[in-house]
């Protein structure tokens, strides 16, 4: 596809997510629908499934022939023809939506023959749109943004899903070697704090391709470091383990996580 076909989707993807905004602001004053998926802190809402179906029908309607990947739809996907596929999660920390009204985002992210050209990260209840082309870098509302300064693991802030890590040896060591331990609970929202230079790093013992598609196209234009926590690649069709990190901070934190 052409840049200039690129930059079309690209104007649909913000088109696409102001509309999904109002959407999920105007139902906090509904009574939300909420169900549980894997355990009775998973859970899915029905607007979760109203925002997946927005983006869906959206992009059956502009690109017909495009593959969907949705983390409330994975059934749809067939794995066979990656010409075109998007990768979508409409509200990443739905515990966060359902019990704070803050602190979630939606992340979609477009992928042409395995190579991620266009990513986003929408923090809903900030307005801030935060995302990455191809070759061209990562932007903030229009605003170009920086590769994040070197951060040491010693001197940064690093974020870990800490109900998963608990009791594990490999979580006392990586509270004692960093600065300090963070955690939002949204994956979207701690990568845009390792993307932004807040963080050194973001580590997550388990995510589905959703939760990390996005950043990868991040990772890749600002320089920022990606893999499992055994150091191999991060398929991003595929769940589990992942760090994003700033380079600084990468071999030390591999070093731990690659005990958990």
């Amino acid at each position: 596809m052409n840049k200039s076909s690129i930059q079309d989707i690209h104007a649909h993807v913000l088109m696409w997510l102001e509309e999904a905004a109002h959407m999920i602001r105007d139902s906090f004053a509904e009574h939300l629908m909420i169900e549980t998926k894997s355990n009775r802190k998973d859970l899915v809402t029905n607007i979760d499934k109203n925002v997946q179906d927005f983006f869906t029908r959206k992009i059956t309607e502009y690109y017909p022939t495009h593959q969907i990947l949705g983390e409330e739809s994975t059934e749809q996907f067939i794995d066979r023809n990656r010409e075109h596929v998007w990768i979508i999660d409409p509200i990443d920390g739905t515990a966060n939506f359902v019990k704070q009204q803050d602190h979630f985002c939606i992340l979609i992210s477009y992928y042409e023959n395995d190579i991620g050209k266009l990513g986003y990260i929408y923090d809903v209840m900030n307005d801030d749109v935060y995302y990455a082309i191809e070759n061209a870098g990562v932007f903030l509302n229009d605003r170009k943004l920086p590769a994040p300064p070197a951060i040491s693991l010693h001197e940064g802030l690093v974020s870990v899903d800490v109900r998963n890590w608990c009791g594990k040896l490999c979580l006392e060591r990586l509270a004692m070697e960093a600065f300090d331990l963070r955690y939002f609970g949204c994956g979207g929202i701690d990568s845009i704090h390792v993307i932004t230079g807040k963080f050194a790093a973001f580590a997550t013992s388990i995510a589905g391709p959703w939760d990390k598609a996005a950043q990868l196209i991040f990772a890749k234009e600002l320089g920022l470091c990606v893999s499992k926590f055994d150091g191999s690649d991060v398929n991003y069709l595929e769940g589990g383990d992942w760090v994003i990190s700033n380079k600084a901070a990468y071999e030390d934190l591999l070093a731990i996580v690659k005990r958990f």
